[in-house]
Protein backbone atom coordinates (compact mmCIF):
# COMPACT_ATOMS: atom_id res chain seq x y z
CA UNK A 1 0.00 0.00 0.00
CA UNK A 2 1.42 3.06 -1.05
CA UNK A 3 0.76 6.58 0.73
CA UNK A 4 0.25 10.13 -1.20
CA UNK A 5 -0.61 12.97 -0.01
CA UNK A 6 -3.37 15.19 -0.72
CA UNK A 7 -2.46 17.50 -2.96
CA UNK A 8 -1.36 14.63 -4.92
CA UNK A 9 -5.22 13.39 -4.35
CA UNK A 10 -6.60 16.31 -5.76
CA UNK A 11 -4.50 16.49 -8.92
CA UNK A 12 -4.20 13.22 -9.58
CA UNK A 13 -6.33 11.93 -12.85
CA UNK A 14 -6.78 8.38 -10.90
CA UNK A 15 -5.74 6.84 -8.13
CA UNK A 16 -3.36 3.87 -7.81
CA UNK A 17 -4.33 0.59 -6.41
CA UNK A 18 -3.45 0.52 -2.71
CA UNK A 19 -3.02 4.34 -2.57
CA UNK A 20 -3.73 5.71 1.01
CA UNK A 21 -3.81 8.53 3.19
CA UNK A 22 -1.84 9.38 6.27
CA UNK A 23 -3.36 10.76 9.17
CA UNK A 24 -2.46 14.26 8.37
CA UNK A 25 -3.15 14.19 4.51
CA UNK A 26 -6.36 12.71 5.19
CA UNK A 27 -6.94 15.80 7.51
CA UNK A 28 -5.85 18.09 4.67
CA UNK A 29 -8.37 16.64 2.00
CA UNK A 30 -10.92 16.89 4.39
CA UNK A 31 -10.56 20.78 4.87
CA UNK A 32 -9.93 20.84 1.20
CA UNK A 33 -13.01 19.31 0.21
CA UNK A 34 -14.99 21.67 2.76
CA UNK A 35 -13.42 24.62 0.97
CA UNK A 36 -14.13 23.46 -2.47
CA UNK A 37 -17.87 22.74 -0.89
CA UNK A 38 -18.05 26.36 0.18
CA UNK A 39 -16.68 27.68 -3.16
CA UNK A 40 -19.23 25.78 -4.84
CA UNK A 41 -22.20 26.47 -2.46
CA UNK A 42 -20.90 30.48 -3.13
CA UNK A 43 -20.63 29.83 -6.95
CA UNK A 44 -24.18 28.00 -6.43
CA UNK A 45 -25.77 31.16 -4.53
CA UNK A 46 -24.28 33.66 -7.19
CA UNK A 47 -25.39 32.35 -10.26
CA UNK A 48 -28.75 31.82 -8.29
CA UNK A 49 -28.78 35.56 -7.43
CA UNK A 50 -27.62 35.87 -11.15
CA UNK A 51 -30.63 33.75 -12.59
CA UNK A 52 -33.19 35.24 -10.10
CA UNK A 53 -31.75 39.09 -10.88
CA UNK A 54 -32.04 37.51 -14.91
CA UNK A 55 -35.79 36.32 -14.36
CA UNK A 56 -36.73 39.43 -12.18
CA UNK A 57 -35.36 41.71 -15.33
CA UNK A 58 -37.22 39.31 -18.10
CA UNK A 59 -40.43 39.29 -15.91
CA UNK A 60 -39.97 43.53 -15.73
CA UNK A 61 -39.41 43.50 -19.29
CA UNK A 62 -42.33 41.74 -20.31
CA UNK A 63 -44.35 43.78 -17.60
CA UNK A 64 -42.75 46.79 -19.67
CA UNK A 65 -43.87 45.46 -22.89
CA UNK A 66 -46.92 45.30 -21.94
CA UNK A 67 -47.59 48.46 -20.78
CA UNK A 68 -46.40 49.69 -24.16
CA UNK A 69 -48.65 47.74 -25.76
CA UNK A 70 -51.59 48.77 -23.74
CA UNK A 71 -50.28 52.31 -24.09
CA UNK A 72 -49.69 52.13 -27.77
CA UNK A 73 -53.27 50.87 -27.95
CA UNK A 74 -54.80 53.29 -25.58
CA UNK A 75 -53.01 56.18 -28.27
CA UNK A 76 -54.70 54.88 -31.03
CA UNK A 77 -58.11 54.54 -28.97
CA UNK A 78 -57.32 58.34 -28.07
CA UNK A 79 -56.13 59.45 -31.76
CA UNK A 80 -59.31 57.45 -32.95
CA UNK A 81 -61.52 59.23 -30.62
CA UNK A 82 -59.80 62.81 -31.40
CA UNK A 83 -59.53 62.35 -35.01
CA UNK A 84 -63.62 61.66 -34.92
CA UNK A 85 -64.21 64.48 -32.74
CA UNK A 86 -62.25 66.71 -34.95
CA UNK A 87 -64.17 65.31 -38.26
CA UNK A 88 -67.49 66.23 -36.16
CA UNK A 89 -66.16 69.48 -34.79
CA UNK A 90 -65.77 70.13 -38.52
CA UNK A 91 -69.06 68.91 -39.72
CA UNK A 92 -70.56 70.98 -37.28
CA UNK A 93 -68.99 73.92 -37.94
CA UNK A 94 -69.23 73.77 -41.75
CA UNK A 95 -72.99 72.92 -40.69
CA UNK A 96 -73.43 75.87 -38.77
CA UNK A 97 -71.27 77.94 -41.96
CA UNK A 98 -74.15 76.88 -44.12
CA UNK A 99 -76.69 78.00 -41.53
CA UNK A 100 -74.99 81.39 -41.37
CA UNK A 101 -74.61 81.57 -45.16
CA UNK A 102 -78.04 80.72 -45.44
CA UNK A 103 -79.47 83.10 -42.80
CA UNK A 104 -77.43 85.60 -44.32
CA UNK A 105 -78.56 85.08 -47.66
CA UNK A 106 -82.13 85.43 -46.24
CA UNK A 107 -81.24 88.09 -44.30
CA UNK A 108 -80.37 89.60 -47.73
CA UNK A 109 -82.98 89.04 -50.03
CA UNK A 110 -85.42 90.24 -46.94
CA UNK A 111 -83.32 93.45 -47.03
CA UNK A 112 -83.43 93.70 -50.70
CA UNK A 113 -86.93 92.40 -51.71
CA UNK A 114 -87.39 92.29 -56.06
CA UNK A 115 -90.66 92.35 -56.61
CA UNK A 116 -92.14 90.83 -59.86
CA UNK A 117 -95.29 92.64 -60.48
CA UNK A 118 -96.52 91.78 -63.70
CA UNK A 119 -94.21 89.74 -66.26
CA UNK A 120 -92.39 92.82 -67.49
CA UNK A 121 -92.45 94.71 -64.28
CA UNK A 122 -89.63 94.57 -61.28
CA UNK A 123 -90.28 96.94 -58.83
CA UNK A 124 -87.61 97.51 -55.70
CA UNK A 125 -88.71 98.72 -52.50
CA UNK A 126 -85.96 101.02 -51.25
CA UNK A 127 -85.98 101.19 -46.85
CA UNK A 128 -83.26 102.77 -44.80
CA UNK A 129 -79.79 104.12 -46.28
CA UNK A 130 -77.66 103.34 -49.09
CA UNK A 131 -74.12 102.85 -49.13
CA UNK A 132 -71.81 101.79 -51.25
CA UNK A 133 -71.77 98.57 -50.20
CA UNK A 134 -75.18 97.70 -49.70
CA UNK A 135 -76.00 99.07 -53.41
CA UNK A 136 -73.35 97.48 -55.14
CA UNK A 137 -75.72 93.98 -53.70
CA UNK A 138 -78.63 95.61 -54.79
CA UNK A 139 -77.30 96.63 -58.17
CA UNK A 140 -76.03 92.78 -58.80
CA UNK A 141 -79.20 91.29 -58.01
CA UNK A 142 -81.71 93.53 -59.41
CA UNK A 143 -79.44 93.42 -62.65
CA UNK A 144 -79.59 89.43 -62.43
CA UNK A 145 -83.15 89.65 -61.81
CA UNK A 146 -83.96 91.66 -65.22
CA UNK A 147 -82.11 89.55 -67.03
CA UNK A 148 -83.51 86.23 -65.58
CA UNK A 149 -87.21 87.72 -65.86
CA UNK A 150 -86.84 89.41 -69.15
CA UNK A 151 -88.46 92.51 -67.85
CA UNK A 152 -88.49 95.72 -69.20
CA UNK A 153 -89.43 97.87 -66.58
CA UNK A 154 -87.77 98.67 -63.05
CA UNK A 155 -89.63 100.69 -60.43
CA UNK A 156 -87.22 101.96 -57.41
CA UNK A 157 -89.81 102.62 -54.73
CA UNK A 158 -88.77 105.09 -52.33
CA UNK A 159 -91.81 105.48 -50.09
CA UNK A 160 -89.30 103.84 -46.88
CA UNK A 161 -87.04 106.34 -47.42
CA UNK A 162 -87.11 109.73 -45.56
CA UNK A 163 -84.58 111.59 -46.61
CA UNK A 164 -81.53 111.60 -49.20
CA UNK A 165 -78.66 113.56 -49.77
CA UNK A 166 -75.99 113.63 -52.88
CA UNK A 167 -74.73 110.05 -51.80
CA UNK A 168 -78.36 108.44 -51.76
CA UNK A 169 -79.03 110.31 -54.91
CA UNK A 170 -75.71 109.43 -57.33
CA UNK A 171 -76.62 105.86 -55.74
CA UNK A 172 -80.26 105.80 -57.45
CA UNK A 173 -78.36 107.42 -60.63
CA UNK A 174 -75.83 104.78 -61.14
CA UNK A 175 -78.76 101.89 -60.66
CA UNK A 176 -80.64 103.30 -63.12
CA UNK A 177 -77.38 103.61 -65.46
CA UNK A 178 -76.86 99.96 -64.92
CA UNK A 179 -80.52 98.95 -65.63
CA UNK A 180 -80.44 101.13 -68.95
CA UNK A 181 -77.89 99.02 -70.24
CA UNK A 182 -79.90 96.24 -70.41
CA UNK A 183 -82.21 97.73 -72.26
CA UNK A 184 -84.93 98.27 -69.35
CA UNK A 185 -86.71 101.89 -68.16
CA UNK A 186 -86.15 102.56 -64.61
CA UNK A 187 -88.50 104.41 -62.79
CA UNK A 188 -88.96 106.53 -59.33
CA UNK A 189 -91.74 106.04 -57.29
CA UNK A 190 -93.21 107.08 -53.58
CA UNK A 191 -91.26 110.64 -53.64
CA UNK A 192 -92.66 112.29 -51.08
CA UNK A 193 -92.52 115.85 -50.29
CA UNK A 194 -89.19 116.36 -48.12
CA UNK A 195 -87.53 113.49 -50.31
CA UNK A 196 -88.40 115.95 -53.28
CA UNK A 197 -87.50 118.86 -52.02
CA UNK A 198 -83.70 117.36 -50.93
CA UNK A 199 -83.62 116.79 -54.23
CA UNK A 200 -83.95 119.84 -55.54
CA UNK A 201 -82.17 121.52 -52.63
CA UNK A 202 -79.09 119.66 -53.45
CA UNK A 203 -79.47 120.18 -57.28
CA UNK A 204 -79.48 116.60 -58.42
CA UNK A 205 -80.91 116.25 -61.88
CA UNK A 206 -82.85 113.38 -62.68
CA UNK A 207 -82.59 113.70 -66.35
CA UNK A 208 -84.30 110.65 -68.07
CA UNK A 209 -85.44 108.88 -64.40
CA UNK A 210 -89.14 109.73 -64.56
CA UNK A 211 -90.52 109.64 -61.04
CA UNK A 212 -94.17 109.37 -59.57
CA UNK A 213 -95.53 110.11 -56.02
CA UNK A 214 -96.88 106.52 -55.75
CA UNK A 215 -96.01 103.44 -56.86
CA UNK A 216 -99.63 102.91 -58.31
CA UNK A 217 -98.84 105.29 -60.74
CA UNK A 218 -95.58 104.69 -61.14
CA UNK A 219 -97.33 101.03 -62.20
CA UNK A 220 -100.14 102.38 -64.50
CA UNK A 221 -97.15 104.64 -66.35
CA UNK A 222 -95.61 101.69 -67.24
CA UNK A 223 -98.86 99.51 -68.05
CA UNK A 224 -99.61 102.82 -70.48
CA UNK A 225 -96.41 102.10 -72.14
CA UNK A 226 -97.01 98.21 -72.59
CA UNK A 227 -100.49 98.75 -73.89
CA UNK A 228 -99.82 101.51 -76.18
CA UNK A 229 -97.27 101.10 -79.74
CA UNK A 230 -94.25 99.30 -78.80
CA UNK A 231 -90.94 101.98 -78.37
CA UNK A 232 -88.56 99.31 -79.64
CA UNK A 233 -86.51 98.56 -76.84
CA UNK A 234 -83.49 96.06 -75.90
CA UNK A 235 -82.81 94.25 -73.30
CA UNK A 236 -80.17 92.12 -73.48
CA UNK A 237 -79.94 88.55 -71.73
CA UNK A 238 -77.91 85.90 -70.81
CA UNK A 239 -77.37 83.50 -72.93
Amino acid sequence: MSSITAQELFSAEELAPGASLSGEELMRAFWQIRKMQREAQQQQAFWKSVNDSMSDAYAKLAASQEELKASREALREANAGLEQKVEDRTAELRAQLERIQAQQETIRTLFTPIIQVWDDILVLPIVGALDRDRVAEMTERLLEEVVRTGSGFVVLDLTGVEDVDAGTADHLMKIHRAVGLLGARCLLSGLSASVARAFTSIGIELGELVSFGELRGALQHVRNVMTGPAPGRRLLKRG
